[in-house]
């Protein structure tokens, strides 16, 4: 499968899910690249106004209600008709403590009439936001009682999948929704042979000024369980944007492909959390004590994918 450089062969593509940011920041990527676009209409009239007002917008960015109503499977294959490329994001789950239970089975459902209509709807490629929460979560990597030594080789990469047993017990909703999803959604690619390409994102910061403590006190602030135990990765809306389009250009992405830009070191969010939480302890999977996992994101930088790391700085 192919997406080359312009003309013909990369007409339309069309943005599809819930998450507004992600999907803003794809416009924005898709446009500056000579797409014409098809998108959910935005919540906001202001961001729509916003959006409209980017280069190229009023010739190639058309709005569609029914790319927003993933269960209406017939409406879905219409919209996708002439699409040679669909960009399905769904709201992250990074934060584990605050996902509804009863949606999963609508995230799951919705992603599926997605997978199958861009095969019948002869869509070149798909490719899917799924999250690194559907890798993280396992028994054997998140307890405290493995020893750290047999925890410490252990390299989390495109291999890895969250238990969902594991996350059941916990009641980690989020990731459960997305390991579902995820692989659900690769068992119908598979049995429909529709080219599928599917990024797993780590937590999702807003648009990159400079990345600061207080960015990531912000994020934390308010979560109940901290994201994927003894492991903090990040990456930024617009990087993100940009490694989805160019993964779904090159013709040899293939599979899951994890994106941050920086994994936090346990020292530096042990000291963000004691200024966030001066009066509460500090989960224990931040400590010495804790089990520190390793990250990859090997994968992805092959395809010629990277980001600048940016500092962490105080203000």
């Amino acid at each position: 499968m192919g997406i080359d450089g312009g003309g013909e062969a990369r007409k339309h593509v069309c943005v599809t899910g819930n998450w507004g940011l992600l999907s803003s920041w794809l416009l924005r990527s898709l446009l500056e690249r000579g797409y014409n676009v098809r998108s959910a209409i935005p919540k906001s009239a202001d961001e729509a106004a916003e959006l409209m007002a980017l280069p190229g917008a009023e010739e190639r960015l058309e709005w569609t209600q029914l790319a927003a109503d993933l269960m209406d499977y017939g409406s879905l294959v219409e919209v996708f008709k002439g699409c040679v490329g669909v960009f399905h994001t769904t709201s992250p789950s990074d934060l584990v403590s605050n996902y509804p239970p009863e949606m999963i089975d609508l995230e799951v459902r919705g992603t599926l009439n997605v997978v199958e209509a861009c095969s019948n709807a002869a869509v070149n490629r798909l490719l899917l936001t799924s999250s690194l929460s559907a890798m993280v979560w396992d028994q054997h990597r998140n307890s405290e009682t493995v020893p750290v030594a047999s925890a410490a080789g252990a390299c989390i990469d495109e291999k890895c999948w969250s238990n969902l047993d594991f996350c059941r017990s916990k009641k980690l909703w989020g990731p459960l929704a997305k390991t579902m999803t995820e692989k659900a959604a690769w068992a119908l690619a598979r049995d429909k042979e529709l080219d599928m390409v599917v990024i797993n994102p780590a937590i999702v910061l807003g648009p990159k000024i400079t990345t600061s403590r207080a960015s990531i006190m912000a994020y934390l602030k308010g979560v109940k369980e901290l994201p994927q135990s003894g492991l903090f990765a990040y990456v930024h809306v617009e990087d993100l944007a940009q490694a989805e389009v160019s993964a779904f250009e090159i013709p040899e992405a293939s599979g899951r492909y994890i994106c941050y830009e920086r994994v936090v070191s346990e020292l530096e969010l042990v000291d963000i959390i004691r200024k966030l939480y001066p009066h509460r302890s500090v989960p224990s999977r931040f400590s010495k004590s804790g089990n520190p996992h390793v990250l990859t994101n090997e994968k992805l930088r092959k395809l010629g994918i990277t980001f600048q790391t940016s500092e962490i700085v105080d203000c």
